[in-house]
């Protein structure tokens, strides 16, 4: 009688830890939608009904370190503004403006009274922190289109 066949398993090969692409910092839920990633870090905003505009702002203090990029998200990870759409974009207003570089898109100066820049975006468009490393509070309006649609169309960001 033959011996039955073993069945040999390959060796297993050794796997790489897996890497997240964004590490969530733990912070008080504040019951946002909001969230600023700097780098692998993500934070949850806070918001206030702005007293000049009359609209939601929302705001986070904490680290900006030079040359990370950052961007703002929904929790279920949707960039805001869309990057997708036609006419979409920032204004980066006073320090925003000399401390966030906007890479792959069209900018714009305001007024020269204003202190403001159009920043013009697209899928590949991107923001960069370039000013000095250290703490700031940002803060970000978020529009949606003239119809009543809710798009995300736009953001006014500004630091302290």
């Amino acid at each position: 009688m033959p011996k039955a066949a073993v069945k040999k398993s390959a060796p297993k090969k050794a796997s790489a830890p897996k890497v997240k692409k964004v590490v969530k910092v733990v912070e008080a839920d504040t019951g946002e939608d909001l969230y600023i990633v700097i780098g692998r870090e993500k934070h949850q905003f806070s918001s206030k009904v702005n007293p000049f505009y009359a609209v939601k702002e929302y705001y986070w203090t904490g680290s900006f370190t030079n040359g990370l990029d950052i961007k703002f998200v929904h929790a279920d990870g949707k960039e805001v503004p869309t990057h997708q759409d036609r006419n979409c974009g920032y204004t980066l207003i006073g320090k925003a403006k000399s401390y966030i570089k906007a890479n792959k898109a069209l900018t714009t100066p305001g007024e020269p009274s204003d202190d403001q820049e159009y920043v013009y975006i697209n899928e590949h468009s991107t923001l960069t922190y370039v000013g000095e490393t250290g703490d700031h509070t940002l803060y970000v309006r978020v529009y949606d289109n003239l119809s009543g649609t809710n798009n995300d169309r736009w953001a006014v960001v500004y630091l302290d």
